[in-house]
């Protein structure tokens, strides 16, 4: 994969933004590492299932402690994978990814977004 400007980058977010183009693939060891395991997609599910209300009411569902359970989203938000959104002075995990689509030829890989309903 080649290096970017940031330029090149800015420019590809913006195009992202609206909606003229999909972001371009990413380096998939990572992401398979994180996916790999089984407590992350422990985690991922239930935020797709339980959508907790904030990252202590996650850890209590998990049975986990809340710094470890921090730690696990900040690694699975780095990849696209849920957003933390911060509401007032609580953070709520959110999934955006429910599909993940890896080229195994080129080693990268596409998130599929969840779509907002209204």
């Amino acid at each position: 994969m080649a290096k970017r400007s940031l330029i090149e980058l800015r420019e590809e977010m913006r195009a992202v933004a609206r909606g003229d183009r999909q972001a371009s693939a990413l380096p998939a060891g990572a992401v398979l590492d994180v996916l790999s395991v089984p407590e992350n997609l422990d985690l991922l599910r239930m935020i797709a299932n339980s959508a907790p209300a904030s990252v202590s009411e996650l850890a209590a569902l998990a049975n986990r402690a809340q710094a470890n359970v921090s730690r696990a989203l900040h690694r699975l938000a780095t990849h696209g994978l849920i957003s933390l959104e911060r509401e007032g002075k609580q953070v709520r995990p959110v999934l955006i990814a429910q599909e993940i689509r890896v080229n195994l030829a080129q080693s990268t890989y596409r998130t599929v977004r969840v779509l907002e309903t209204a």
